[in-house]
Formats: C-alpha cells, sequence, structure tokens
C-alpha cells in the first residue's frame, strides 16, 4: 500500500511537471498573435515616413483620385536581419487603378502599377465620389480620435453607408476607426485584435 502511494505520488509530480512543460509550450504561442500585430504597430510607428508623406510621392507617379492607402507590413527579413515595410496608395482616374508601392524608410518609389476597374469597383468609386468627406479628411479626424499616427485608409460600403475604415496605430496597438462619409463622425473606434498582417 505504501508503495502504491509512493506510486500515486510520483504520477502526481510527473502529471504536474508535464502539465507545467505544456503550459510553458502553449503560452509562446498564445502570445504569437500579440507580438506579430504589436510588431505591425511598431514596425509603422518606426517608419521613416508617414502615410501622408507617402501619399504625396504617390501623387508625383500616378494620377487621379485618392481610393486607398496603406501601410503593409513583411515580418520576412529577406536576409537581412531586419523587418521591412512599404506604402501602397492606390488612385483612380478614367476607370483605372493606379497603385504606387513606397518604401516606409526611404521615400523611394518601389513599383507603380495600373489596372481596369471592374463594376463593383466602379460602383463602390462613384458612391466615393458623392461623399461629402475626403479620405485625407476621414484620416485626419481618425488620426485626432486616438491620437496616434494613420497607417491604412479606404472607403467602403457598409450595409448600405458610405464609410472610411481608417486603421490608426498608438504605442503597440491597432485601432480600427470607422468615419462617417457623409458627416466626418466617428462612427467606432476599437483596438484591431484580429489583424495580423
Amino acid at each position: 500500500m505504501k508503495n502504491l502511494s509512493v506510486l500515486t505520488k510520483s504520477m502526481i509530480v510527473a502529471l504536474t511537471i508535464a502539465g507545467v512543460g505544456a503550459t510553458a509550450i502553449a503560452a509562446p504561442a498564445a502570445n504569437t498573435k500579440a507580438v506579430t500585430g504589436s510588431s505591425e504597430a511598431v514596425s509603422a510607428m518606426q517608419s521613416k515616413i508617414s502615410l501622408t508623406q507617402a501619399i504625396e510621392i504617390a501623387k508625383q507617379n500616378a494620377k487621379g483620385d485618392l481610393v486607398n492607402a496603406e501601410f503593409d507590413y513583411d515580418d520576412d527579413d529577406n536576409g537581412k536581419g531586419a523587418v521591412t515595410g512599404e506604402y501602397e496608395v492606390e488612385f483612380v482616374s478614367n476607370g483605372t487603378a493606379y497603385e504606387v508601392k513606397i518604401d516606409a524608410n526611404t521615400g523611394k518609389v518601389l513599383k507603380t502599377e495600373q489596372e481596369k476597374l471592374d463594376k463593383e469597383d466602379m460602383a463602390e468609386y462613384s458612391a466615393m465620389k458623392q461623399a461629402k468627406v475626403t479620405l485625407t479628411s476621414a484620416m485626419q479626424k481618425a488620426a485626432q480620435s486616438v491620437n496616434g499616427k494613420v497607417i491604412s485608409a479606404e472607403f467602403e460600403l457598409e450595409k448600405g453607408q458610405s464609410v472610411y475604415d481608417v486603421e490608426v496605430v498608438k504605442g503597440n496597438q491597432i485601432y480600427d476607426v470607422s468615419i462617417d462619409a457623409n458627416t466626418g463622425k466617428v462612427l467606432s473606434s476599437q483596438v484591431d485584435v484580429e489583424d495580423d498582417d
């Protein structure tokens, strides 16, 4: 009976150690998303070029109405030992979208592309043209509401309502801010827990 007690105690200790080991292994995996998100936020905050500056650079290389601008985070170090980021800025003119990619640290134009808009994109663009608030005004409003740095802004039709979806980084968190495209009113502002781009 005494041996059984020792055996039982040994099993309890072994299971406890295994449980602690499994918890220690699982803990980093559970935090990976938060670390990735905060890495994107930190990378965006540390970029030398702001989204507004990237838009100005892109205007020199494309024509049309600004419809989308965003920071694109790349955690692949490409053998250089550092994360990289770029801005993708898109304009529309005469049914064609022009996208300009800009290095977030140097301001250098990396690539320009163009493509014809499909019917859905044209409908969204037409709705944006009717909006009373511009994309740049929505960016300013969102930045003020969070007191942070805008890293992404785009026009969207959500349930028939014209809105600007703006991402603002503050510290190591990214906030999703929704701005009414006709009134400029902040409709919602919340920490983005799903963004792991």
